[in-house]
Parts: C-alpha cells; sequence; structure tokens
C-alpha cells in the first residue's frame, strides 16, 4: 500500500476516481511531552472557546494551541499582519524551537478520554481512530453530513486554513464497527505506553497512543475502507476544507504545467479526522438548546399561539431539566422558559402538525424535535424565519446555561429539548436529509493540540 501516491505526469496514468473511504496514517507535527506539560497546552474545539476562556489559555501556557486555532485579533490589525498570520508564524517558531515535533513515519493515533457521564455521574471512556481522511463531496455517500452549516464560521475556517495550511483540530466521524474488528486491531497499542496523558479543565483525561507498526497500519486501512462515515462535529471545516481542496487543484492546474492530473495525490486532499464508532460504550449525546434573544411578541401571545398545536402546562424548570435526560422519542414534547413562567409542551396531533410544516420531506424528517421546533415552533407559529435564525438564536448544552441570558435579561425565550437518539444521524444520512445548525452535541468535545496534520508534511 502507497500512502503517499508518486507524482504522474500524464493524466492518463491517474487511478480511478475513489468508491470507498480513504483513511490514512500520516507524519502528524505534534508536542514534544518533553518540552512542555501537555495538560497546558490542550483547548476545546475553536467554536465552543468564550473570549473568557480565550485569555484563560493564553495565560496558561505560551504555547497553548489557542494561538493556533483562535489566535487574538488585535486593533492594529491588517491584511498582512493579523490573527491568522500571528498563528502561522507561532506555529512555524514552535517548530523551529523543536516544541513541536514531527512522526519520523506515517502513524495512526489512538485517543482516550476518560470522564465522567454529566447525567449519571459514572466514570466513562470513549475511544477514536486519529489519521487523515480523502475528502469526498458528500453527493458519493462516503461521508455524511448530518446538519447543516452557518456561512460565517466557513469564512473564518478558510482564511486560517489558507494561512497555515494546516488543520490543527479533528473532524468527529461516527462508524460502524461491526463485530468490534477495529477495535480489536487498536487494543494492543494501547496496552502500550502512551505518547501522553493529560487532563484538562473539566477533568476529562486525554490519553494517546501512536500506532507505528506497518502490519497494524495495513489492516486498518483495509478494514476500513468499507466504512460510511458520519460527520458528528466539524461540519464547516470539513467543508471549508473541501473548498480548499478544489482552490488548491486549480491553482496547481494553472501554475505546475499543462497536463497537470486531475487526480494526483496533494496533501489538500485530505484532512485530520477522529473515528469513532457508534457502539463505543463511552458514546454520549447531550441536547442543543435554543436562546431566543428576539421573539418579536409577549411570553402570553407565544404560548395563545403554541396552544393550537402543544398541550401546554405551566412546571417548574426542575420538571423540564427532567425532561431534557430522556432521548428525543418522534419530537413530541419540548421545554419553554420565559420571563412569565416555565411550561412543559406536548404535541397535540402529530399528523396535524405534518400538514402544517414543509411538505415532501421523508418520514424520519418529521420525527426530529430539532425539525419541529425550527419549522413548525418557529418558522409558522411564532413567525420567526429561517433566514433570522442566525441572527437571533443562540446555543446551550445546560439548562441552567440556556436560561441565565434570560434572567440577565438578554434574551425572550427559552426552548428546551431532549438529546437525538444516535441513530438518526444514520436514518437522516440515509435519505440525504441534514439536521438544522447545532442539532447534537456529542459529549465530550474531541481536544485540540493532540496532533496536526500540515500540508508541507
Amino acid at each position: 500500500m502507497c500512502y503517499y501516491p508518486a507524482p504522474m505526469n500524464d493524466p492518463k496514468d491517474a487511478p480511478p476516481v475513489t468508491t470507498q473511504l480513504d483513511f490514512q496514517p500520516f507524519r502528524a507535527w505534534r508536542y514534544d511531552p518533553e518540552r512542555v506539560n501537555v495538560s497546558t497546552v490542550l483547548a476545546p474545539p475553536y467554536d465552543v472557546i468564550s473570549p473568557e476562556k480565550q485569555q484563560k489559555l493564553y495565560d496558561r501556557s505560551p504555547f497553548n494551541c489557542i494561538r493556533l486555532i483562535l489566535n487574538k485579533k488585535e486593533p492594529t490589525d491588517t491584511e498582512l499582519k493579523n490573527s491568522y498570520t500571528r498563528a502561522r508564524d507561532e506555529f512555524r517558531s514552535w517548530q523551529k524551537q523543536k516544541v513541536l515535533v514531527q512522526e519520523q513515519e506515517p502513524s495512526f493515533y489512538v485517543y482516550r478520554q476518560t470522564f465522567k457521564d454529566p447525567a449519571t455521574g459514572a466514570v466513562k471512556s470513549r475511544s477514536a481512530l486519529l489519521g487523515r481522511v480523502r475528502l469526498e463531496p458528500f453527493e458519493k455517500g462516503i461521508i455524511v453530513p448530518h446538519e447543516k452549516t452557518l456561512s460565517g464560521p466557513k469564512v473564518d475556517r478558510m482564511q486560517l486554513l489558507k494561512t497555515v495550511q494546516t488543520n490543527f483540530s479533528p473532524v468527529f466521524g461516527l462508524y460502524k464497527d461491526e463485530g468490534f474488528e477495529v477495535r480489536s486491531i487498536i487494543q494492543d497499542p494501547m496496552n502500550s505506553r502512551p505518547i501522553f496523558e493529560a487532563e484538562d479543565d473539566d477533568n476529562i483525561v486525554h490519553t494517546l497512543w501512536a500506532i507505528e507498526d506497518r502490519d497494524i497500519l495495513e489492516k486498518l486501512h483495509s478494514c476500513l475502507k468499507t466504512k460510511t462515515v458520519y460527520i458528528a462535529d466539524g461540519h464547516h471545516r470539513y467543508e471549508t476544507a473541501l473548498e480548499y481542496a478544489l482552490l488548491q487543484r486549480l491553482e496547481q492546474s494553472a501554475s505546475r504545467y499543462v497536463f497537470f492530473p486531475k487526480f494526483m495525490s496533494l496533501a489538500s486532499d485530505y484532512m485530520y479526522m477522529a473515528l469513532v464508532s457508534f457502539d463505543d460504550p463511552g458514546f454520549i449525546v447531550l441536547p442543543t438548546h435554543r436562546i431566543v434573544t428576539k421573539l418579536g411578541m409577549t411570553g402570553s401571545e407565544a404560548v395563545l399561539r403554541l396552544e393550537e398545536y402543544f398541550k401546554v402546562e405551566k412546571v417548574t424548570l426542575e420538571k423540564l431539566k427532567e425532561m431534557t435526560a430522556s432521548y428525543d422519542q418522534d419530537g413530541r414534547i419540548f421545554g419553554l422558559v420565559l420571563k412569565e413562567g416555565c411550561y412543559l409542551l406536548t404535541m397535540l396531533d402529530k399528523e396535524q402538525a405534518k400538514a402544517r410544516m414543509l411538505q415532501g420531506k421523508p418520514d424520519v424528517w418529521y420525527d426530529l424535535n430539532v425539525n419541529v421546533l425550527a419549522h413548525l415552533i418557529f418558522a409558522e407559529l411564532l413567525g420567526i424565519k429561517e433566514a433570522q435564525w442566525e441572527a437571533i438564536l443562540k446555543f446551550e448544552h445546560t439548562v441552567d446555561g440556556a436560561v441565565a441570558p434570560l434572567k440577565k435579561g438578554e434574551a425572550e425565550a427559552v426552548f428546551l429539548l431532549q438529546p437525538p437518539k444516535v441513530e438518526m444521524l444514520e436514518k437522516m444520512g440515509a435519505v440525504g436529509e441534514r439536521m438544522p445548525q447545532k442539532s447534537t452535541y456529542f459529549y465530550p468535545k474531541l481536544a485540540t493540540g493532540l496532533v496536526f496534520y500540515s500540508h508541507k508534511e
């Protein structure tokens, strides 16, 4: 197996179009645990980092990867000197200082997170396989999305990718590990000494092992070929990487030579991904609640409109917390918090509700609470159309966190949701449908700072 195809000088030598998943080991850049305390340099994904958290990570270590994934913007920034160029310069500097070292040979990595279940307090662990995946258009059905994306984050991530030419954070992918084939292959490496073990602010322990054995690499690459990957987290970065790969091919065609092979592998044809099995015992999905900053009507009027399709009961906040601890069954139950009080919403007639929503969708689409909330409650009953969602909606994964802006007068309503069953990702992907933005929250988030995939490797 050749992980790095040699350049081809004639289009007729190009390999056929890929029809299977191509998940490969790569020569990662990573922190040298002899030079830094890895616990001080890890960070959450960029999109869950508040300004306060950003500053805390800045203060923790001059080598914290926050300076790569979310470098601070300065008042004096220009087109030539800005947060993206500073990220690039920091990355280069850390490489020169040997704070970051590069693997001598292509490797896969096993990444284990040990944590407490937020609902039960039980200690669990979840394992991921880290590597680089060949980017595939969604239409091919090899890599499948489950959420819609927003435009703003993609503009930001594109600028960072263009400037640094490196994937710092893994896209979170899910797959079926029938017969636990992958798990059985990676058990031996997990019995060896890890590269590092680190703990974060949430008391989550992150452990990383490298897989360098060529036989194991071959086995993993081979058995993953037949898998379908469902993107759990990182849709914005994946779509950005797809667009970036196309731009790189156009540049190569224009600058290299006339007969640039269309299918010659470039580093930018791949991106850094973490694969987790649907059947992993540590797999947890949390709800993503909706905070409405501008409702456009009084709370009493909102309740009156909702009563057309829902039984509306005034309850305690504790009752709503209990509701959010159960999985969504078929999009019938919601929580609502207004300044007037807390309410439990229970759908009166599913068929009547379906008739008011978008038509022509597959049955599974109407069973998702995020779709019912978006297209019945928001768009139809409250008049909050899709064009407004990005501007007036905020998202939070805990009930207390979602209600806090309402108590501060920074929001006018909060809708509380039950988490979706994970099999809904596969069902929605099978019918070619996506959930609304921020429909799922897979706990815990994958850490950034484990390894980096540079297109200049």
